[in-house]
């Protein structure tokens, strides 16, 4: 399920620095590197889901080896499947992500003031979007503020977070 941490990072800080620079560049000279900026994170968000789209096709199955999950730790894995299969790229795309969301923060009102209004409306409403894949790919965050809020089932998902990890590690050992 988890790759060897030996596997190469796919994603790294130079994804995030390109969309801070190409953002940078937008906010400077709007009409054609805005489209470009767009066109980035359009390509990174279909790639990325693409890829969890592939990894959800996998289904996973209590007390099924080498990983033996109960009823709750396997609905966990599946809700959350791409965290839990590619972790080096699910933290290397939260990283990523923050850096579309904190951009697109201060671009849209940006680039409406520049009157850019259509680039600055999709970055804006593209927010919609960054919001979901964070959620699936660092779901800890999430998971601990509806569990805040009073969510027994986030709560519930919080506790066996962990013994996954741990039956996900043993797992990998033995095999």
């Amino acid at each position: 399920m988890e790759r060897d941490s030996g596997d190469p990072p796919v994603l790294t800080s130079l994804a995030s620095v390109t969309i801070l620079v190409l953002a940078g560049w937008a906010a400077l000279n709007p009409q054609p590197m805005a489209w470009i900026y767009i066109g980035a994170v359009a390509a990174f968000e279909v790639w990325l889901a693409r890829r969890m789209v592939l990894v959800a096709a996998q289904r996973v199955a209590p007390g099924e080896s080498p990983y033996h999950f109960s009823d709750e730790e396997a609905a966990l894995v599946q809700r959350y499947r791409f965290y839990f299969s590619d972790p080096a790229i699910a933290r290397g795309a939260s990283s990523v992500l923050a850096a579309i969301g904190l951009t697109a923060l201060g671009l849209a009102p940006w680039l409406t003031y520049k009157q850019a209004l259509l680039p600055a409306a999709l970055i804006g409403v593209n927010l919609f979007a960054v919001a979901r894949f964070t959620r699936l790919v660092a779901p800890v965050m999430s998971l601990r503020l509806a569990a805040s809020r009073g969510d027994r089932a986030a709560l519930r998902m919080l506790e066996v977070h962990d013994p996954a990890w741990e039956k996900i590690r043993a797992g990998n050992r033995s095999a």
